[in-house]
C-alpha cells in the first residue's frame, strides 16, 4: 500500500513538472516585445490630382521590403523600407504578437486622416526575446484601429531566423 501511494505521488510530481515546464516555455514565447520603434519623415510622395501619370505608376509600383537581422543576445533588428501611407499619419507604429511560433506584426498610423496624397516612409525596431528557429509571419497594414483581414494583409509566409543571417522580404502591396 505504502509503494502505491509512493508511485501516485511520484506521478503527480512527475505530472506537475511537465505542465509546470510546458507553461515557462509558453511565457517565454510571450515576452516577445517590440522596441526603439523609429519612423522616418515623408520621403517621397505623390499625389493624384499634381502628378504626372508616369511617375505615379512608378510610385505605386514600389513593393514594401522587410529586413531582418537576428542577433546573439535574441534580438531582431528589423527595418521596413517604402512603406506606403496617408500624407497626415504622423508616425507608424508596429504591434506583435507571437504564440507558438507563429508572429503576427501590424503596422499602424498615429492618426487617420483623408488626404489627397500618399507618402514613403521607412521604419525601423526592434524585436526582444525571439529565438532562432522557423515561424510563420503574417503581417497587416492597418488603420488606426488595428483591424486584421485578408485585405490588409501584406505578407503571410514562412520565415527562418538564424544569429547573424539577415533576411529581406517584400511585401505584397
Amino acid at each position: 500500500m505504502k509503494f502505491l501511494n509512493l508511485t501516485r505521488s511520484l506521478l503527480a510530481l512527475s505530472l506537475l513538472g511537465v505542465i509546470t515546464a510546458c507553461s515557462s516555455e509558453n511565457a517565454i514565447v510571450g515576452n516577445v516585445k517590440v522596441s526603439d520603434v523609429v519612423t522616418s519623415d515623408c520621403k517621397t510622395s505623390v499625389s493624384k490630382t499634381d502628378t504626372r501619370p508616369e511617375y505615379l505608376t512608378d510610385f505605386y509600383s514600389t513593393k514594401t521590403t522587410l529586413s531582418l537581422l537576428m542577433r546573439n543576445d535574441n534580438t531582431v533588428a528589423a527595418q521596413f523600407l517604402d512603406v506606403m501611407d496617408n500624407c497626415a499619419i504622423g508616425q507608424l507604429n508596429v504591434d506583435m504578437t507571437c504564440v507558438e511560433n507563429k508572429i503576427i506584426i501590424i503596422l499602424y498610423p498615429d492618426r487617420d486622416m483623408l488626404t489627397n496624397c500618399v507618402c514613403m516612409y521607412d521604419m525601423n525596431f526592434k524585436i526582444r526575446n525571439l529565438f532562432p528557429g522557423n515561424y510563420q509571419l503574417e503581417i497587416f497594414q492597418t488603420t488606426t484601429n488595428k483591424q486584421t483581414s485578408s485585405s490588409n494583409r501584406i505578407y503571410h509566409g514562412t520565415v527562418t531566423l538564424d544569429s547573424n543571417k539577415p533576411v529581406r522580404l517584400t511585401m505584397t502591396r
